[in-house]
């Protein structure tokens, strides 16, 4: 007798192009192509690497990196619609704008994300900014925060925003700072 989980189940039913992890970077610019220079040897990144770009001027040295690179625009919801069920992990990099409370790119992407089969684990780079001026001390990651420019704020916000949504959706939500 053979004993299925339901998400090998599920797994299962996928054509084999779709079991095969799959990265999408947020942001690729020097550090997401670092990531995909760096990391070759990982599952995720032996599977097909994506990137999301704004600028139809990076298409080539994307594809030249070995990355499948997707035209879209945090700034623009709708173009971020085949984002959906994508990639197995997700690589946010991509800075939230200069103003505001809020990071409505962050929202777009996680409401994206949201429509269809959600990535297993999401890596959202913010700053260390959120701790505030700590006089160059030594910061452990367990400090609260004290956000004191808008900037730092933005990045709490992002990191609230997919910690409770994505996070309570069963995705493995990982911050950077």
């Amino acid at each position: 007798m053979m004993f299925f989980t339901p998400f090998a189940r599920r797994r299962s039913a996928l054509p084999a192009r779709f079991r095969r992890p799959r990265l999408l970077i947020i942001g690729c610019g020097d550090i997401g192509l670092r990531v995909q220079r760096l990391a070759p040897a990982t599952a995720v990144v032996r599977g097909r690497v994506y990137a999301l770009t704004s600028s139809p001027k990076r298409l080539p040295l994307l594809r030249a990196a070995g990355i499948t690179p997707l035209l879209g625009n945090l700034d623009q919801p709708p173009s971020l619609r085949r984002l959906a069920g994508l990639a197995t992990h997700v690589l946010h990099l991509a800075p939230p704008p200069t103003q505001g409370e809020q990071d409505p790119r962050t929202l777009a992407l996680a409401r994206s994300l949201r429509r269809g089969r959600l990535p297993r684990a999401l890596v959202y780079a913010s700053t260390s900014g959120v701790y505030g001026d700590c006089a160059g001390a030594w910061v452990a990651e367990t400090r609260p925060v004290a956000p004191a420019t808008a900037r730092a704020q933005r990045r709490i916000a992002a990191e609230k925003l997919l910690r409770q949504g994505m996070g309570r959706a069963g995705v493995r939500v990982s911050i950077l700072r």
